[in-house]
């Protein structure tokens, strides 16, 4: 199980997959840095994810969004883990939906 691991040998985990993984982080990375002005500017209401809108709501926007990020990206590879066929692929997936939030964010496409 690559839950195990990624908790006993976390190199081994990150040489693994870490094309999925730096492009996972780098998408988070954009969406955060997206996000942060839209909350600035409507408030933290305009997150939709729980965990980031207490953690905006508790911490401010933007160590709230940061921290919310890091719990997103936390539980997004716990999760690709569980699935060790998969879990390239959910983390690529998950990227892509980073990458697409980036997007919407920047252009205010919602």
């Amino acid at each position: 199980m690559n839950l195990r691991i990624l908790l006993r040998r976390p190199r081994v985990f990150l040489r693994a997959y870490r094309w999925p993984m730096i492009f996972l982080l780098l998408a988070a990375a954009a969406d955060a840095a997206s996000t942060i002005p839209d909350v600035r500017t409507f408030g933290y209401q305009v997150e939709t994810h729980p965990a980031m809108r207490l953690m905006m709501y508790l911490l401010g926007p933007m160590l709230g969004c940061i921290v919310g990020k890091v719990i997103q990206v936390v539980f997004v590879i716990g999760m690709a883990c569980l699935w060790r066929a998969w879990c390239p692929w959910i983390l690529l997936l998950c990227g892509l939906g980073y990458w697409a939030a980036s997007i919407s964010n920047t252009f205010r496409l919602l």
